[in-house]
Parts: C-alpha cells; sequence; structure tokens
C-alpha cells in the first residue's frame, strides 16, 4: 500500500499542469442556465470549502480529440488543503476509461485558507466523442476505502452540450495568473479565384495589474471539413505584452479553399502542453464565428478590407460634381470606417475614377484637417477629385481603390455609384451646416450689395461663418462661382481676414465678381464649398484648384439706399447717425457730423469698417466734400470714430468755387475702390438745422 501510493504521489506531481492561460467562466453558455447550474455546480470538499467544474472544452486533436475540464477550488477554511489527496477520473458512459493529465503549472501542492486554486486536466479521447458522452469524477484518496478512492462529486453534460462562446460573447482566460478577457472583434471573409481569404481580429484586455506576455497560442479555423491553420497577420504580435486594462488587438489571417461551406465556422485557440517530444494541444477557448464573405461586385457601394493595423469598411457615399475653368472636377466621397474595438490610424488608400469601364481619370485623394488616425466606431471621409470636359455625360462611374504599404501596392476593389448627387440648396435666411470635416463650420448670406466703380460694378454677397470647432483655429477657404437663371457661371472671389477665429465666433466673408452689365441678376445664386489644391484643403493663403462639399445659397433682394441714416452696417460694426449740419462760413464751409457707434463683438474676422459721407449736387455730379469715416482709427486721413458716441467737425475752404442752393447727403460703404450707396437725403446750407434729427 505504501509503495502504492508513493507511486500515485510521483504521477501526481509528475502531471500537475500549466494553463496560465486558459480558463474562467464564459459569458454566455448555450444551454439553459438551470443546466448551465448543474454542469458547473459546486462540490463541498468541507463544510467551508468546495470544488467547481469552470470549464469543459472537447477540439479535435491529430489522434481524435482533446477534451480539458478546469476546476476551482476555494479553501475556505483556516488550514491549508493538501491537493495531493484529490484527483479527477474521466470515462464514457459506456465505460471507457481515460487518463487525464495535470497541467504541470497547476502542479500546486497545497490550496491555501481563504484563496481560490485553478486545476486544468486534459486528455486525449476518441475522434467520435462528445462532450455529453463523457462522465468526470472528483476523486479523494482513502485508504479506509477499498480501491483507495472515494468519488465525491461527479460531472455529466446534457445531450448536445458544447462550450463555445456565441457571438458577442467573451471568456476569461488566465495568462500568468492574470484574467484577460478575450472576445472576436472583427471578421472578414473575403473570396479569390480559389480560396476563402480569412481575416479575423480578437481583442484582449488583461484585468490585472501587472503587463503579461500573450501566450503562445495556436489558432485554428474549424470547418465542416477540418481544422485550418491561422497565423498571427503582425509578427510583433508573437511578443505582444498585455498591459493591464489596454484593450489589444490580434488580427488572424489565413486561407480555406472555396469547396468548404461557410456555415457552422468555429476559431479554436489553443496552447501547447507537455515536453517537447511530446506537446500536446489544450484548447483555451473556442469561439463562434458567423459571418457573410464580403464580396464586391460591379453595383456594390461598399466593402470592407484588412490590412496590418486592422479592418476597415469603405463606402462610396456620394458622387458630386462641380464646375471649374473650363472643366468639371468630379468628386467621390468615400466613408471609411473603424468598425473594431480598437484605434486604428489612417489607411493610405489611393483611387482611380473610372467613367464608362475605359476612361481613367487619376482621383486625387483630399482628405480632412488634422486626420490622422479613427477611434472605435468612427468614421471619416476621403474624397478622390478628377477632372473630366463639362460636356460629358457618363453612364457608369466607379471609384477603383488600392492601398499602399511601403512600395507594395494592392488593390481592395471597385466602388460604383454612377447618380450625381445634387448640390444642396440652401435657402434665403437658412444657416448651412457644414460638419464633415475637421474645421466644422455654420454659414447663413446675410447681404447683397453691388459696388459700382468708374470701370465696373463688384456684385458681392456678405456671408457670416461661424467656427464650429471647440477652439480657435482657421477657417476653410473657400471657391466657387455666381450662377445665373440661365445656367451662366462666373468665377467667384474671396475676400476675408486671414486671422484665426474663436471657437462660436464670426468671420464675415466678401464673395463677389466684376459682372458686365447686361447680366440678369434676378434670382443668381452663389456656389461655394471648400477650397483644395494639389496638396489638399486650403488654410492661410493659397490658390484653389477646385473645391469640394459645396451648397448653392439663393441670395436675398439687394437693399436700395434709404432715406433712413440709422442702422447703417459696415463689416461688424452699425452706425446710427444722428448729426449733419453744413453752413458756410465766408468761404469755407464748416460740418458738424455725429453717431453712435455699435460693434457686434461676435466677429474675430472681417475686412470692411469704413463708411464715406459726401456732399454732392447730383445735377452737376459736384463733390463739394468726400470724408472717409474709419470705425477701426486706422485710416490717418478719415475720422476716427469709435464703439459709443462721436462728434467731428471738419471743415474745407471752398475757394471760388460755385455753390448750389441745394445738396444731397449720401453715406457709402466702400470695397476695393468701389462704393455702395447705404443712404441719402436733400439737404442745404443751415447753421441752425441738423438734417439727422429725425425731422426732415
Amino acid at each position: 500500500m505504501q509503495k502504492s501510493f508513493k507511486r500515485l504521489s510521483m504521477i501526481l506531481s509528475f502531471f500537475l499542469a500549466l494553463v496560465v492561460l486558459v480558463s474562467a467562466v464564459p459569458v454566455s453558455k448555450p444551454v439553459e442556465a438551470a443546466t448551465a447550474s448543474n454542469v458547473f455546480k459546486k462540490v463541498n470538499i468541507t463544510k467551508s470549502s468546495y470544488i467547481q467544474l469552470t470549464d469543459a472544452n472537447l477540439i479535435p486533436s491529430a489522434t481524435g480529440a482533446t477534451a480539458s475540464f478546469t476546476f476551482t477550488i476555494y479553501n475556505g477554511d483556516s488550514s491549508a488543503i493538501n491537493l495531493v489527496d484529490y484527483w479527477a477520473r474521466l470515462k464514457t458512459t459506456g465505460g471507457t476509461k481515460y487518463t487525464l493529465t495535470l497541467l504541470e503549472a497547476d502542479k500546486k501542492k497545497k490550496a491555501l485558507p481563504k484563496t481560490t486554486t485553478t486545476l486544468t486536466y486534459y486528455s486525449e479521447v476518441g475522434s467520435k466523442v462528445t462532450l455529453d458522452q463523457l462522465v468526470v469524477n472528483i476523486i479523494k484518496f482513502d485508504f479506509s476505502v477499498s480501491g483507495y478512492e472515494k468519488t465525491i462529486g461527479q460531472y455529466t453534460f446534457p445531450k448536445g452540450y458544447s462550450n463555445f462562446v456565441k457571438a458577442g460573447g467573451y471568456q476569461g482566460v488566465l495568462a500568468n495568473n492574470s484574467l484577460v478577457n478575450l472576445r472576436i472583434d472583427q471578421i472578414n471573409i473575403t473570396k479569390s479565384a480559389k480560396n476563402y481569404n480569412v481575416n479575423l481580429t480578437y481583442v484582449a484586455r488583461n484585468t490585472g495589474k501587472f503587463g503579461v506576455p500573450l501566450p503562445q497560442y495556436n489558432y485554428y479555423a474549424q470547418t465542416p471539413k477540418g481544422l485550418y491553420k491561422l497565423a498571427l497577420r503582425n509578427k510583433t504580435d508573437e511578443t505582444l505584452t498585455l498591459e493591464p486594462s489596454v484593450l489589444n488587438a490580434v488580427q488572424l489571417t489565413g486561407s480555406i479553399p472555396l469547396s468548404v461551406a461557410t456555415t457552422g465556422w468555429k476559431l479554436i485557440v489553443t496552447n501547447n502542453v507537455g515536453a517537447e517530444t511530446n506537446k500536446v494541444e489544450i484548447p483555451v477557448v473556442v469561439f463562434d464565428i458567423p459571418f457573410k464573405v464580403t464580396t464586391t461586385t460591379s453595383t456594390s457601394t461598399k466593402t470592407t478590407f484588412t490590412n496590418d493595423d486592422g479592418t476597415y469598411e469603405v463606402e462610396l457615399n456620394a458622387v458630386q460634381r462641380f464646375p471649374w475653368n473650363n472643366d468639371d472636377n468630379v468628386i467621390a466621397d468615400l466613408i471609411v470606417r473603424n468598425k473594431g474595438s480598437v484605434y486604428l490610424p489612417l489607411p493610405d488608400l489611393t483611387g482611380m475614377l473610372i467613367v464608362d469601364d475605359n476612361i481613367k481619370l487619376n482621383g486625387k485623394a483630399i482628405k480632412k484637417f488634422g486626420d490622422i488616425g479613427l477611434a472605435p466606431g468612427a468614421s471619416t471621409t476621403i474624397s478622390y477629385v478628377g477632372s473630366i470636359p463639362y460636356s460629358y455625360t457618363w453612364k457608369k462611374l466607379k471609384l477603383r481603390l488600392s492601398q499602399k504599404s511601403g512600395e507594395t501596392v494592392t488593390e481592395i476593389g471597385e466602388l460604383t455609384k454612377s447618380t450625381i448627387v445634387p448640390v444642396k440648396q440652401v435657402d434665403v435666411g437658412a444657416i448651412f451646416v457644414q460638419q464633415n470635416n475637421g474645421a466644422p463650420y455654420n454659414a447663413i448670406v446675410t447681404d447683397v450689395k453691388t459696388f459700382r466703380g468708374d470701370k465696373a460694378d463688384m456684385f458681392a454677397v456678405f456671408v457670416e461663418l461661424t467656427n464650429k470647432q471647440k477652439r480657435i483655429g482657421s477657417l476653410p477657404l473657400l471657391a466657387g462661382y455666381f450662377k445665373t437663371t440661365d445656367g451662366n457661371l462666373y468665377e467667384a472671389k474671396f475676400t476675408k481676414a486671414t486671422n484665426a477665429i474663436k471657437s462660436d465666433s464670426k468671420d464675415q466673408l466678401i464673395v463677389w465678381a466684376e459682372l458686365p452689365e447686361n447680366v440678369d441678376r434676378t434670382g443668381i445664386q452663389l456656389l461655394m464649398g471648400e477650397a483644395f489644391d494639389e496638396n489638399g484643403l486650403l488654410q492661410g493663403t493659397a490658390t484653389a484648384k477646385g473645391y469640394l462639399r459645396a451648397a448653392q445659397f439663393t441670395l436675398p433682394e439687394e437693399k436700395l439706399a434709404s432715406s433712413n441714416f440709422t442702422g447703417l452696417e459696415v463689416g461688424p460694426y452699425t452706425v446710427d447717425m444722428n448729426m449733419f449740419n453744413v453752413w458756410m462760413n465766408g468761404t469755407r464751409m464748416d460740418i458738424k457730423v455725429g453717431g453712435n457707434v455699435k460693434k457686434d463683438t461676435n466677429f474675430d474676422g472681417y475686412t470692411q469698417s469704413q463708411l464715406v459721407f459726401e456732399v454732392e449736387h447730383e445735377e452737376t455730379k459736384q463733390v463739394l466734400i468726400s470724408q472717409a469715416i474709419d470705425l477701426d482709427g486706422k485710416d490717418e486721413k478719415s475720422l476716427k470714430w469709435k464703439v459709443g458716441a462721436n462728434y467731428s467737425d471738419p471743415d474745407k475752404e471752398m475757394g471760388d468755387t460755385l455753390l448750389w442752393e441745394n445738396y444731397q447727403l449720401n453715406i457709402y460703404e466702400t470695397f476695393n475702390g468701389n462704393r455702395k450707396k447705404l443712404a441719402t437725403m436733400p439737404i442745404s446750407f443751415s447753421s441752425s438745422i441738423n438734417w439727422l434729427d429725425g425731422k426732415h
């Protein structure tokens, strides 16, 4: 008996096992709660201590199948439990016995008081054996009974039982005594000429307090025709350290013949145990991996691809066509999504626009400001721009996408969307909200003014841009055209301040063109979008090569000059003129002029700040005086008015100038040397009359 016991002890210490990487209770079992409770029941060792089955797996192997069983032993007593006294026995319901081996790392002599200890056993079984045909007995060595073994607990499995993790679930496994949660994150199966190309990502989060290396797992895709080995896509993952709380993504790749049915696939993760000459792979976790094969057909607008960084979904969202010089720019907007759980860098994608199958337009990629990566679940838009004669009408348009890694270019697929998305129309007084770029803004047209000049008139539209970024920053440069009701286009020029704009503050943009006098301005619209050149979207100062994300603004009616000298708007200023008195003092003309100035402090950027008043005899075009009022006080030759009440008394020596009985007082806003009349009224010389007191 002593010899037998000694032999048992030697066998026990030889077989104690290694799974530092495996175990824990799965999140979801494919059996009902009551059944699961019975499968994973607790068996009391003492009144305060118990042993419990927490994991059971069965996977195919080269010699048949490998079964593994993980038990948790809780010692609730005040003294240690000698684990040499306990073992597990395995047999089938038909009576066939198998020898269980304990993982080397689990060969623990004792379970200390108030602690939990994990033991994992494994055994080779027949290839046709299923879990519901297996019975696991927990025995205690007792030399007072026949056979020296006493069964203290038995575990059986209901018919059809399997312990794979269902889609969406996760499994906790042990790695160097740290609990690591694993789950499937992305499944991308594409079809080539001979194979299904498997790209699969799982994520691992270390819930412990210390970093642990990712175990040297083996990975298999289990299919109806057998197991197919999967490899790490990135070799660097062989030395990946799972830092505490960090979500790590591990990519797997492989090929499976097209003859294999695409239903019932599972991912099997195993770990090598045993000596080098007698290695055995025991299951760590088995995941259900339902999927649909990703295909890119001639009519696809969406596809998925995987590179060394992760899996991305791309969708051809919209195709637009905007006039530019003598051609049209074709804009294809591609949405790039990160559908995974970890951050991904923005992929390096090249695109070629193909019209009617044979006409190729090299598409330049335009990215958002500051785009370098994608958060989990986030997306961004990359626009591909090509040029085409404005008279050409296509029937079919495709975007051929490729990804670049170093010097290697790999084709992803072709996306098709031949219908042109109409440009967004913005009604009078409506706010255009642009959120699709890295510098979001709101735009509203506030005024239309025609500035008269000696050589040409300037048709100008005033636009308020509001910075919707979370901090101070430059707003995008814009470009576009004026479009008349008969379809004629006139290039628009843009005047704006160059300074950065605070968050939720405004920049006043002036969009203008020198329109021929015979152009009918009734119903004219402004088409404008974010400007780009060969380097991408523009900020600061640069020459545009086109624009994208455009909108077409319906313009308000232009205001005519009135006799009301209050509410005169120039830049961010509003001027209420309340004093104008003019008389002759001998040969000198004396003037008293006054007004109240208000400033909209929401404006950080503007270029207009000057009014001009004139005393003119309109019949003869004689101008007695033309005087600038500078509201910013920068022009040395001007009257410098500030916010609040202002009063000035300019004068002018008239000499022998011929004077008339009646004149016209005109107020102008100036722009690039041209003028827009804002207000006008008849006046005459009088030392006692204030023409702007509201009584005249």
